[in-house]
């Protein structure tokens, strides 16, 4: 096995045996409480799900686990369908690790309520995990929430600005690529978007369940992208920490193109040395300015990238003064730079740098491997307003592919922010089969099977059919 292959089965193992750790400790839970109102509701935009949820973060929460809490289910069914026995015999080890993950009340609150929203979408009964005596528990969704603890998260992009680009607007790039845990996880990517009751609205490309920021945006177009990173890492959590991808969150829901950088500064700061080393690059929406600065968080706590001009590729490997290739495993991130920087006319700065352009240098780096994907790319035009994005599913004959593979879907921020809150409807009651708002189609419940719309095909509901069987 090479050493890439070695470290992505050791990344799906550990996420396995943390799983299987919480199962340990957690008891069943009680059955649902009474209907609670949804606050959000879910658009297609070709081929994109765009998830809206509005108001306090236990609203929010509960909205998020209502409407698409089912993948985050299913997906953990199918990921224990498939639990190895070497997993197993990690979990007395890693059991410990979840009282380590870090969050605000509000956070939390956020999260019990996404379990929540999901337990009553689904019913206890649709929740059982393969194997174990239990159903899928609100630690299984901290555990998921905290991954980026305990797992690094590769990633490609890039940000071009000033003599780089055509008018010198902001145009920045990403890939999301992860290990396939579970093909419904991957094949369940959402565009997430809040409008909270305080703080900033934001939109997340992100599986479903996540609640922090891995690739974002917010109402003023400043964008956090998370980057692995080949600083140092610690052999295991020391002292709670909150999770990068929270940190992410918390810094688009403050940020404003004038004190973005200033923002993410005063917030990984406050971080302190973390487990996993990872770049977070911070782009803001300002044209001749410098656009984009590159964190880092490791073992030995926070820092820079050295600044760019004009163009700051970011794979996953620290820039110091020079870009020599790093030693193995971090190998392909050098040659995913080096990609870029062909692509992007790295000999030829007169070469304006598009959106198509971004487009090409994405598709030349993103993985579409069996056990190793892009789950989701991004290309954005932060200061126009646009956004295009696209997601991992499946193509004509079934097969599981990457993100990259489909044409990508573009959108504005006024699309996205101007959204109107929904209207507040109770959860049906067994039997009852709610008309959607024009325009708008319901994810399947327990026992609703909706017409799927033209060119849209629906995720099982419970009850439809079993989930995909893992790729092997």
């Amino acid at each position: 096995m090479s050493l890439h292959g070695m470290r992505v089965f050791l990344v799906a193992m550990s996420i396995l045996a943390l799983f299987a750790s919480a199962a340990l400790t957690i008891p069943t839970p009680a059955g649902p409480p009474n209907p609670e109102p949804v606050h959000g509701r879910i658009e297609h935009i070709d081929g994109v799900r765009v998830v809206h949820v509005f108001g306090t973060p236990d609203q929010m929460g509960y909205a998020h686990g209502w409407l698409v809490g089912e993948d985050f289910v299913i997906g953990l069914q199918e990921l224990f369908g498939q639990l190895p026995p070497a997993a197993a015999s990690l979990a007395d080890f890693m059991r410990s690790w979840t009282p380590m993950i870090k969050l605000t009340d509000a956070q939390r609150a956020e999260l019990a309520a996404a379990y929540r929203g999901m337990r009553d979408r689904m019913g206890t009964q649709s929740m059982q995990i393969p194997g174990l005596d239990r159903c899928v528990d609100e630690t299984d969704l901290l555990v998921w929430n905290g991954y980026d603890m305990f797992r690094a998260v590769g990633c490609s992009g890039f940000s071009a600005w000033g003599e780089r680009t055509k008018d010198g607007e902001v145009i920045t790039a990403r890939t999301l690529d992860l290990a396939v845990f579970s093909p419904r996880w991957v094949e369940s990517q959402i565009l997430l978007v809040r409008h909270p009751a305080e703080g900033k609205a934001t939109a997340c490309i992100t599986p479903v369940g996540l609640l922090g920021c891995m690739t974002g945006i917010n109402e003023d177009g400043v964008c956090g992208f998370l980057h692995d990173g080949d600083g140092d890492d610690m052999m295991s959590v020391l002292e709670p920490e909150r999770p990068v991808m929270f940190a992410i969150r918390d810094i688009l829901e403050r940020a404003t193109a004038n004190d973005a950088f200033s923002i993410a500064e005063e917030e990984l700061a406050a971080q302190g040395p973390f487990p996993q080393s990872y770049m977070i690059r911070i782009v803001r929406p300002a044209s001749g300015e410098e656009a984009a600065r590159v964190f880092r968080l490791d073992a030995e706590g926070h820092g820079q990238n050295d600044a760019a001009e004009g163009l700051a590729i970011t794979t996953n490997h620290y820039i110091t003064g020079d870009t020599a290739a790093s030693p193995l495993p971090r190998g392909d991130s050098r040659r995913r730079y080096a990609k870029i920087a062909r692509v992007c006319g790295d000999t030829d700065p007169d070469l304006p740098i598009t959106c198509e352009t971004a487009w090409e240098a994405i598709r030349r780096v993103a993985a579409d491997h069996p056990r190793y994907k892009t789950l989701h790319a991004m290309v954005a035009r932060p200061a126009s307003g646009e956004i295009q994005i696209c997601v991992a599913g499946r193509d004509a004959d079934g097969t599981l592919k990457a993100a990259t593979a489909h044409p990508p879907t573009i959108m504005t921020l006024n699309q996205l922010f101007d959204a109107p809150p929904p209207m507040l409807k109770l959860r049906p009651a067994p039997g009852i089969h709610p008309t959607p708002t024009p325009g708008i189609r319901l994810t399947p419940g327990p026992g609703i099977h909706p017409t799927p719309a033209p060119g849209i095909r629906l995720t099982p509901g419970p009850g439809d059919t079993q989930p995909s069987p893992p790729t092997q």
